[in-house]
């Protein structure tokens, strides 16, 4: 698959592996970052990479899919500060046996192989969490892709990919499985193993509620839930299909960690819609609603206007704070991202609401940067 500009890439109809070999590599690189530079916690030696739908490594035309872009950027971070040859173990998993002896030719035949310094391991299996244990039980922190509603999965796997300290989980679905899944009674039991008790809530809902759009969105807040109930920081970044007001995918993200969140945030805004104020929209193709009325941010769920008062009627709990201390205290679990935080303050530095100040100096500054701290009025 060629490269392609980020905001260009869901212009034409992806499907989930194009999907996810363009965007894994890149967290994945960022993952790696984050756990193995500067840790001031811990020492982190090893870390995991795992695939349980890895494919053969290779597209059709020849263009390497996710696997093979993994290896590539371990081996090619050889000797550098932050050398992921010796610190990640990959694993590949896929559950059609022809598709596994491909990657696994396809991996022997890299030309910087014997330079890898973790042999990766290929398997065959169905995914399952038995599975999963033996590949998390050293307890070192691990980045999992998995698709929820591919075959067999329990809510207790897709917790257990994320119970390591720096652990991360990525899920990216076809939204066809889930409609496909809630409908069809063969596949009740994984939809009960998913869900849980929740699973009796999306049926009562689907009986009364007969719009397709409401129903998608009650089953992806439901799914959401399992995670944020545990407190786990959760992303979602909608596809729709081009030129179409249809859901084709739905990317996940589930992670403990503020960094890792915010990191994944900066990554899927490059690929994301965006409203008229700058506030990107987490999703793609979206068919954005142009409200022509007085104050109609007020219809937005998110918006600079919307961001400018929050921060004022909050300015108590943000006073002397850098405008990046702002948006990392406050970001989570909004579409807001850093750019936004330092136009609401422009706002109401227009407004003589507040006034910047060089950090070091502590004297009155003009230029708007990340650093300048915030004395409100």
């Amino acid at each position: 698959m060629a490269s392609i500009a980020p905001e260009e890439f869901f212009k034409q109809k992806r499907n989930t592996s194009e999907i996810k070999s363009e965007v894994m590599n890149k967290y994945f690189n960022a993952w790696c970052g984050i756990l193995l530079h500067g840790q001031k916690f811990k020492k982190i030696n090893t870390v995991l990479y795992i695939d349980l739908f890895s494919g053969p490594g290779y597209y059709k035309d020849g263009e390497p899919s996710t696997p093979i872009k993994i290896l590539k950027s371990i081996h090619d971070s050889t000797g550098r500060t932050i050398d992921l040859n010796k610190c990640v173990k990959t694993f590949f998993n896929d559950s059609t046996k022809s598709v596994v002896e491909s990657l696994r030719n396809n991996i022997n035949n890299l030309p910087y192989y014997d330079d890898l310094y973790h042999v990766p391991l290929v398997l065959n299996e169905k995914a399952n969490q038995r599975l999963l244990e033996n590949l998390m039980n050293d307890h070192c922190p691990s980045l999992t892709f998995i698709d929820p509603f591919g075959y067999s999965f329990s809510q207790q796997m897709l917790l257990h990919s994320v119970k390591n300290w720096g652990s991360d989980l990525f899920m990216l679905f076809n939204v066809n499985r889930i409609r496909s899944a809630v409908l069809n009674d063969n596949v009740n039991k994984l939809m009960e193993e998913i869900f849980g008790h929740r699973i009796n809530l999306i049926r009562e809902y689907y009986a009364r509620e007969k719009r397709p759009k409401k129903r998608e969105d009650f089953i992806i807040e439901t799914f959401e839930n399992v995670f944020k109930e545990r407190k786990y920081l959760t992303f979602k970044f909608r596809i729709n299909f081009p030129n179409k007001n249809q859901t084709s995918h739905y990317l996940f993200f589930v992670s403990k960690a503020r960094i890792a969140y915010t990191r994944i945030k900066e990554i899927m805004a490059k690929y994301s819609d965006f409203q008229e104020d700058g506030v990107p929209l987490f999703g793609a193709n979206l068919r954005q609603l142009r409200i022509l009325v007085p104050e109609y941010h007020r219809y937005l769920d998110y918006s600079i206007i919307k961001l400018t008062e929050i921060i004022y009627k909050n300015k108590n709990l943000f006073e002397g704070k850098s405008i990046h201390q702002i948006f990392e205290s406050h970001h989570i679990g909004t579409n807001y991202i850093r750019e936004n935080y330092k136009a609401a303050i422009e706002n109401l530095r227009e407004q003589g609401l507040v006034i910047l100040v060089d950090a070091k100096s502590g004297k009155s500054i003009n230029k708007i940067t990340y650093t300048s701290i915030a004395k409100f009025s």
